[in-house]
């Protein structure tokens, strides 16, 4: 049931696309280029993109500015959002060669991923830590997935980039803070999702590494190695670094030395 506090619009970019409208997700739009439309729109909202942009987002390898393409999906959306009984003032509007997506009670988990990661830098910045490691707390929490995971363009590439950026930011400031309090799974849980980011984070594969030496699990630690060094070798025809190579040397001899609290801790990752 929907109370006076829910957002009447609720869209989840990160990951698979949904959108629903109070409560009912929008399952079926009408044409072809009508949630491209309105997925560039929702990330630019309130913002008006002239219609030439819109061509060039939605069509790149079209030269054919005065195509009827763009009124049609415009309609599909109209049409798809006209569909639900709303006061939420969602609306796409038409002006000076543009167009303007407007929605004043809506939760974007993109917006609320990026603002949870500002509160964090901000925090930080005013040396409030433990207020810090909650907003990255909160920024990794809402990183569910990469930003419109199952679509292809530009643009979207572009801003896939740039939440990935942050998001690692975020997840190296939570694996440091990790490794400083010596929670080792919390920091092999937050090294395992920068991984899954960035299958290439040599310092990553070597903090594991390290972690399980620390632990006494040295097959593990050899197992990273050599996944690091696979990867490494498979998709970038590179070798691991010398310190990643001077790291299971001296886990292979069995050094009972603490490897472990020699790495960064959390102000490193700024």
């Amino acid at each position: 049931m929907l109370t006076d506090s829910t957002p009447a619009v609720t869209v989840h970019c990160l990951g698979n696309f949904r959108l629903e409208i109070n409560g009912r997700p929008v399952a079926h739009w009408r044409a072809g280029k009508a949630r491209a439309l309105f997925q560039y729109l929702l990330v630019n909202r309130d913002r008006l993109i002239h219609r030439d942009r819109l061509h060039e987002v939605l069509w790149p390898d079209s030269d054919d500015r005065s195509s009827s393409s763009l009124k049609v999906a415009v309609h599909a959306v109209r049409r798809v959002l006209g569909t639900y009984d709303r006061d939420d003032g969602f609306r796409l509007i038409h002006q000076d060669h543009g167009y303007m997506l407007q929605a004043q009670n809506a939760w974007v988990d993109l917006e609320e991923f990026e603002r949870a990661f500002q509160r964090a830098r901000d925090a930080w910045a005013l040396k409030d830590h433990q207020r810090a490691l909650e907003w990255f707390q909160t920024t990794a929490d809402l990183y569910t997935g990469d930003f419109l995971a199952s679509e292809t363009g530009d643009w979207i590439n572009e801003q896939r980039q740039w939440a990935q950026g942050l998001a690692l930011r975020a997840l190296a400031v939570l694996r440091a803070d990790s490794l400083e309090r010596e929670d080792w799974a919390a920091a092999m849980h937050w090294c395992r999702r920068i991984i899954a980011l960035d299958p290439y984070h040599e310092d990553t594969y070597q903090t594991l590494m390290m972690i399980h030496g620390e632990l006494g699990e040295l097959g593990r630690a050899r197992d990273w190695y050599e996944l690091c060094r696979r990867r490494l070798s498979k998709d970038l025809d590179a070798e691991p670094a010398e310190r990643t190579e001077r790291i299971l040397a001296s886990l292979t001899r069995r050094r009972n030395r603490p490897l472990v609290p020699a790495l960064a801790g959390p102000s490193s990752a700024f």
